[in-house]
């Protein structure tokens, strides 16, 4: 009896886990379907590593009572193979960071985030959920002098702060009332485009909606540009998202990685930095606790050689 409900069990567990992993193809279908089904299926796309966890377990129990369930460790590859694809990696090129942090709103001690910043000096750095009190504290930043600071005393205050010159910089804000900034910076003979963004999470199905439309009419403008650009922040979005799934044929691949930023351990990737074309990864990394729940990322790109108009 014992071993027939351990069966069951792990039975029911293996088959939600592998529905799980298979989210990220099953839905992108409905991808701009205002539905509440597309909704929740991209809310539990973002899960990734939750659902791995549980394959594992349910292997690990599983084959105790009969090996053939090792089988399903086949599908472990899953979370890699299932994720936007990830920015091409190179070596030439002037070299450029970008460092991307939800600081959170209730936080306003900014020591942890000067000291990594001290540690990997990286010449952007877009931060999100900045309060007043947090954009008094970057004021000791010296190496950072050119800034645009919109704060806000809820989740939506934004900042970036650049060791380069800003050439032109708006704060738009959207239909619910969300900040992002939009601006050049003069890098490597050129200008570049940045733009840091939080928008809103997808607490309904026309939020998610209007998430998804908002970052792809945010990149399809980048490349209309006709110059290097990139997009930082938490986003509110996993890279198993269906909104990740329009940004490669518009050019666009992430440049972070699919480390959980928040969430714990098992958590999901939702700070990213998007690049455009012209760029190639040289490195990236997952920051240390600033004193949020949010983890930072650290981004390293090359710009290729013919990435700059007339550069």
């Amino acid at each position: 009896m014992l071993r027939t409900r351990l069966i069951l069990y792990f039975r029911l567990l293996l088959g939600g886990c592998l529905l799980g992993l298979l989210l990220p193809w099953l839905q992108r279908p409905l991808a701009f379907a205002p539905a509440p089904l597309s909704w929740l299926l991209d809310l539990a796309s973002h899960w990734q590593w939750l659902f791995l966890a549980g394959l594992l377990l349910a292997v690990a129990g599983g084959s105790w009572l009969d090996r053939r369930w090792l089988l399903a460790l086949l599908a472990a590859p899953l979370p890699w193979l299932s994720a936007a694809p990830p920015l091409p990696s190179g070596s030439e090129g002037p070299s450029l960071a970008i460092a991307s942090a939800n600081v959170h709103l209730d936080n306003h001690d900014a020591s942890a985030l000067r000291a990594w910043l001290a540690k990997e000096r990286p010449e952007l750095v877009v931060l999100q959920e900045v309060s007043p009190e947090y954009a008094q504290a970057l004021s000791g930043l010296a190496d950072y002098p050119h800034r645009v600071v919109s704060p806000q005393h809820s989740p939506f205050g934004i900042a970036l702060l650049s060791r380069l010159p800003i050439r032109q910089s708006a704060v738009p804000v959207d239909d619910q009332g969300v900040a992002r900034i939009e601006a050049e910076v003069d890098f490597a003979g050129c200008a570049i485009g940045v733009t840091a963004v939080h928008p809103m999470p997808p607490l309904t199905p026309q939020y998610r909606l209007q998430r998804d439309s908002q970052l792809l009419a945010l990149l399809r403008r980048g490349q209309e540009q006709n110059i290097p650009a990139l997009l930082a922040g938490d986003l509110n979005s996993s890279p198993w998202s269906a909104a990740f799934a329009r940004f490669a044929a518009l050019g666009w691949h992430r440049a972070s990685g699919l480390q959980p930023t928040w969430g714990g351990p098992l958590g999901i990737p939702i700070d990213q930095v998007l690049a455009s074309p012209q760029w190639r990864l040289a490195s990236r990394s997952r920051g240390p606790d600033l004193g949020s729940d949010h983890r930072p990322v650290l981004v390293r790109l090359r710009l290729q050689a013919r990435g700059c108009p007339g550069g």
